[in-house]
């Protein structure tokens, strides 16, 4: 399975705005067969970032759907809306899901929150830092109860590996954040694999899923 995501950021009026990328998503679902949820990016990136998500079977049901809409016109007239808003193109990646922790992946409903890490292998480390990236992926399902998606990027940076974190309120993602930082077991694995990656590149953010 993929995750399709195309992050957007916009500069505009949010009365306007707000109900454009809502329609946006509707117009996308029910003109094909992507199950796509529009998120809300908080922290960790500029503001006034959008994001949609879908996941789906493989490049060729997603390429599918794009033909589909790329000879929609009124698909296109309402996306042309947008390009007065947009402080620079859209950016889309492709995330293959490696592992998943804490039950069977289920869609995140409206909401919900999402915490994203994304970290780059250093040279030479690439399967040691994939066989992490799947530890700490269980190892913070068990201490936070959240489900953690390990994915790598298809396309962007080689070797690029990113962790999802769902949450179903503000209340979870505090109470994750205050038993990771009191568990010296979970700081021990992170300190461990610190020759792992490359230093700087890693980041976090966050989002709420509006839609």
């Amino acid at each position: 399975m993929i995750i399709f995501q195309r992050l957007a950021t916009f500069e505009g009026p949010p009365e306007e705005i707000a109900p454009w990328a809502l329609e946006i998503t509707e117009a996308v679902n029910q003109r094909t067969h992507l199950n796509v949820s529009l998120w809300q990016g908080l922290f960790g990136g500029p503001a006034g970032t959008l994001a949609w998500s879908a996941l789906t079977d493989n490049l060729t049901v997603l390429e599918a759907a794009t033909d589909s809409l790329a000879a929609d016109a009124a698909y296109l007239s309402l996306l042309s809306k947008a390009r007065d808003w947009a402080r620079t193109p859209p950016e889309d990646f492709l995330l293959r899901m490696v592992h998943t922790a804490g039950g069977d992946y289920v869609r995140p409903d409206v909401g919900a929150y999402a915490e994203g890490t994304v970290a780059v292998p250093a040279d030479g480390k690439l399967a040691e830092a994939g066989a992490f990236g799947v530890e700490i992926a269980d190892a913070h399902s068990k201490l936070t109860h959240a489900s953690v998606l390990f994915c790598t990027s298809e396309y962007s940076a080689f070797g690029e590996m990113r962790w999802l974190s769902l949450y179903d309120s503000a209340a979870a993602v505090d109470t994750a954040a205050e038993a990771i930082a009191k568990d010296q077991d979970y700081a021990a694995k992170l300190k461990a694999a610190g020759g792992l990656f490359v230093e700087g590149l890693s980041r976090r953010t966050l989002a709420r899923r509006i839609a």
